[in-house]
């Protein structure tokens, strides 16, 4: 009989860990970090010493949880989920969404003065690439899903009785078209793979509510482009801050600046290096050699060289000095520029101080807005959602509010 424990996340957004026992198979999905719970020992001041330690608090899983799993699955790179590596005890095999975007992770937090620098893997740790759509020798297949991190997927377990479908974090509408979403992500999204292939039966769904009790305004990406093309439509200069795993929105940008006959820039050199990887972008983004320093093929441009007419793609913890410098060097570059803020997700990952930049943005005459589109579903789509999966069973992750998803599933499960 299969056996189910979601170890982490049951109670909190992040912090994921499940463990899957089928037989003498012992997998696991995601072994994220606890930002809520790190956030209660930790401040600028007084910083993580070792992995034990942020171990023992239970800011990462805790070393039996992995007795006897030597599979390891991500869902993706965000690190409520990713976790460090380094905390794995024994020998195993991680595999993840993408290992070039994982070397570029793990490149700046090995050259990190901060905590980030624990993260990095051990050497007895086998990094393996997940295949979309592809059934591994474990059974396993990862699903493409829209996701504010780049690659995301689902996880589809075929057991010896039972078939598992964890969804990782996931949304149900891109920034990106069917067939851009195909090409770049590397098939078709969750539930149109489903919709495609109805003899699939999932027995136990395992599925994220990190939106439940939310009275956030639920905007959509299709929404929140209209505004952003609004805005940015009205002024000769537009920021916007992204997260650098995010190609979703960092190629809807492109469209954009394409669409409105704007230069794009880049001064993150993770996003650089992201959208480097793509093989056809709307227009080619011209990455800012003060920001951006590795060696590239992209077509680079001193700050001084920035035109007026732009869509700059900036970092959470760049933007602020980006405007500083470009206040200093291209005199009257911020006439008529307007700063698009959005927000990350996780928020605690990102560390963003909104008061803080806000109080700049003001000083230098920027007009900003700052927008939440999520990288997750709303409450109102799970009935939807539920209909097209038809799970036998569903258990609730990535919530602070199971009680409230719990409920609506039930709700659901009887008027159908």
């Amino acid at each position: 009989m299969i056996k189910i424990g979601i170890l982490g996340g049951a109670e909190s957004i992040g912090g994921n860990f499940v463990r899957i026992e089928d037989g003498d198979r012992i997998l696991i999905f995601d072994q994220g970090i606890r930002f809520d719970v790190m956030s209660n020992y930790y401040t600028a001041f007084i910083t993580p010493r070792s992995i034990s330690e942020l171990r023992d608090l239970g800011v990462l899983p805790k070393p039996e949880w992995y007795r006897g799993a030597d599979e390891i699955y991500i869902s993706h790179m965000h690190l409520d989920h990713l976790g460090a590596l380094s905390n794995i005890p024994e020998k195993a095999n991680a595999h993840l969404p993408s290992l070039t975007v994982y070397e570029v992770l793990e490149e700046k937090w090995r050259e990190s003065p901060t905590w980030l620098s624990l993260i990095p893997r051990k050497y007895f740790i086998n990094l393996v690439e997940q295949k979309p759509l592809e059934t591994d020798k474990n059974g396993v297949m990862a699903i493409p899903v829209s996701h504010s991190a780049h690659p995301s997927y689902a996880l589809l377990y075929s057991g010896r009785e039972e078939n598992i479908l964890y969804t990782g974090d996931f949304r149900t509408e891109s920034f990106l078209t069917d067939e851009e979403f195909a090409r770049i992500q590397g098939g078709i999204d969750l539930l149109t793979y489903l919709r495609e292939n109805r003899d699939i039966k999932v027995d136990t769904l395992i599925i994220e509510g990190t939106n439940m009790g939310s009275n956030r305004p639920p905007i959509t990406p299709s929404e929140a482009s209209e505004m952003i093309r609004k805005i940015a439509s009205k002024h000769e200069m537009a920021i916007a801050t992204l997260h650098p795993l995010d190609v979703e929105y960092a190629y809807f940008l492109l469209k954009l600046a394409s669409e409105l006959n704007l230069k794009c820039y880049v001064t993150s050199e993770q996003t650089a290096r992201l959208l480097e990887g793509l093989s056809d972008t709307p227009v080619k983004p011209i990455v800012v050699e003060e920001y951006v320093g590795y060696p590239t093929f992209l077509e680079k441009a001193l700050l001084d060289e920035v035109e007026r007419k732009s869509l700059i793609l900036a970092s959470y913890g760049d933007v602020i000095d980006l405007i500083r410098d470009l206040a200093t060097a291209v005199r009257g570059s911020l006439r008529n520029a307007v700063a698009i803020i959005s927000e990350p997700e996780p928020e605690l990952e990102e560390a963003a101080e909104y008061q803080v930049i806000t109080k700049w943005f003001i000083k230098l005459g920027i007009q900003h807005y700052r927008i939440r589109v999520s990288g997750h579903y709303y409450p109102y789509e799970l009935r939807d959602i539920l209909s097209r999966i038809k799970p036998k069973k569903v258990l609730p992750i990535h919530t602070q509010n199971s009680k409230i998803l719990s409920r609506l599933i039930t709700q659901i499960y009887e008027v159908s």
